[in-house]
């Protein structure tokens, strides 16, 4: 494509995004009020009385099918990688979209909290959004999630209030990074814990409070991180090994399988050695 026509396109795009943002805003915020009110018109007593009950059910619903329909073309636009923030790009115009959608429900909280809490609505908010994984994991509306595509909770997974899972890092150069965060089965993410894009959580992980994990984290099975840990970029945690609270473990480093930290440690090598019993 040459020069003129690429900047053609990209004008197109962020004329079409400009135009679609109060689109959007207006459907997703205008059609549940029109579902609610207009019946209202003809119905009186009891009848009245049991619609008006059920109003928030009501509105939650088409709320969230209004915004998760419409995050539909989308959705295969949030991937991995490294691209420009700007909208007259492919992929950065569709995540815009794609995250108007969602978060109009993650920031509508009464909308939220009751989808979260009626498990059938909790699913189909998350399969339009287009999540993919188990549906047997617990997330509270403080906690911060987005780009669904690339969650995948194994079951039993617990995300605590005020945790942040961030697919996305936005740099300062104008660019943003995204990655998937997968965790395996029963994994706890501590209150006020942050885990970066690109993270695995192996099976049975536990991230106490206020912990910090880097981009492109490894965290093997049955790892288990004290409160106020800090995790840096590309370090991998053996199956089975200890990190004491308040502890650093720095960029790239790796802890083997099994090894023990105590509290308070950091850990700047590549690698250290683990302590070995004597012999009876």
């Amino acid at each position: 494509m040459s020069g003129q026509k690429r900047e053609k396109s990209s004008r197109l795009r962020r004329w079409l995004v400009q135009v679609c943002v109060p689109l959007f805003t207006m459907l997703i915020y205008g059609l549940p009020v029109l579902v609610v009110t207009l019946p209202t018109r003809k119905l009186d007593g009891g009848w009245l009385a049991a619609w008006l009950m059920l109003a928030p059910i009501t509105f939650s619903l088409v709320f969230v099918l209004v915004a998760g329909l419409l995050s539909w073309p989308y959705q295969h636009l949030v991937v991995e990688g490294r691209f420009p923030r700007d909208l007259g790009t492919r992929l950065y115009a569709g995540r815009r979209l794609y995250g108007l959608c969602w978060t109009a429900v993650y920031y509508c909280k009464p909308v939220y909290f009751i989808c979260l809490t009626i498990s059938p609505l909790k699913t189909l908010m998350f399969r339009l959004f287009g999540y993919r994984g188990s549906m047997d994991f617990t997330v509270y509306p403080d906690t911060w999630i987005r780009d669904l595509p690339l969650l995948d909770f194994g079951p039993g997974t617990y995300v605590a209030n005020r945790a942040t899972l961030g697919t996305n890092l936005v740099m300062q150069n104008g660019d943003i990074v995204v990655g998937a965060i997968r965790t395996g089965e029963n994994c706890m993410v501590g209150h006020l814990t942050m885990v970066a894009a690109g993270t695995r959580l192996g099976k049975h992980v536990n991230l106490g409070s206020g912990c910090g994990v880097g981009v492109n984290v490894d965290l093997q099975d049955n790892v288990v991180v004290g409160d106020v840990s800090v995790i840096n970029h590309f370090a991998v945690v053996g199956a089975g090994a200890t990190i004491g609270s308040r502890s650093y473990v720095g960029h790239r480093c790796r802890i083997p399988a099994g090894a023990s930290i105590e509290p308070v440690a950091r850990i700047m090598r590549e690698n250290i050695p683990v302590k070995k019993e004597s012999p009876e």
